[in-house]
């Protein structure tokens, strides 16, 4: 009986001690954010005023931070976080670009997602809403970025609309983008 619980034991030994198998190319783990800093950081965004903007830059931030999402806040009041900063070329106003992207609404509402279309959008940097053109240049080609969107930077009082008028975005939304800019294209 001694041998049998043995050789389980060494079989048991010798089977953990293997290597595991070599993993599919996994993204590394996301850097741990420190609630306290990151509640301190953007609070100071937090305002009392009651216009339009200083309601929606609130929201943003209370979005931010019960999502303990580390993002930055740039002159134009467009709030973004570098996931990745990229590898590739430096992107600039007038490249050509080709990305996945998936745009919703603070609720969780998904209005646009090109992976689940299977279908990467091309565009001008300069032809998009201005809260892309701002935020690409956060980052290079290979990068990821996410973008929250007050509404002036976004479609504004128009919202975003079909062709034929169906509403995709509401007027005064604000908005999240998660970009990931797959290369820079000759046009």
């Amino acid at each position: 009986m001694k041998g049998i619980i043995m050789l389980l034991l060494m079989v048991g030994l010798l089977v953990g001690c293997g290597q595991p198998p070599p993993a599919a190319e996994e993204e590394p783990p996301p850097v741990p954010v420190n609630e306290d800093d990151l509640l301190l950081r953007l609070s100071a965004y937090l305002s009392t005023d009651t216009s339009r903007a200083a309601r929606e830059q609130n929201e943003i931030v209370d979005y931010a931070i019960e999502n303990l999402l580390d993002v930055q806040v740039s002159n134009s009041g467009l709030f973004y976080g570098v996931r990745q900063e990229g590898n590739g070329e430096a992107i600039a106003w007038g490249d050509y670009l080709k990305v996945h992207y998936k745009g919703y609404l603070l609720d969780g509402t998904v209005f646009a997602d090109s992976r689940e279309q299977d279908r990467p959008l091309s565009f001008y940097v300069g032809n998009m809403i201005p809260a892309w053109n701002e935020g690409l240049a956060y980052i290079k080609v290979g990068g990821e970025l996410l973008l929250l969107v007050p509404s002036r930077l976004g479609y504004g009082a128009d919202g975003l609309k079909t062709s034929k008028g169906r509403v995709i975005v509401p007027p005064y939304q604000i908005l999240a983008f998660e970009v990931e800019v797959l290369e820079k294209e000759e046009d």
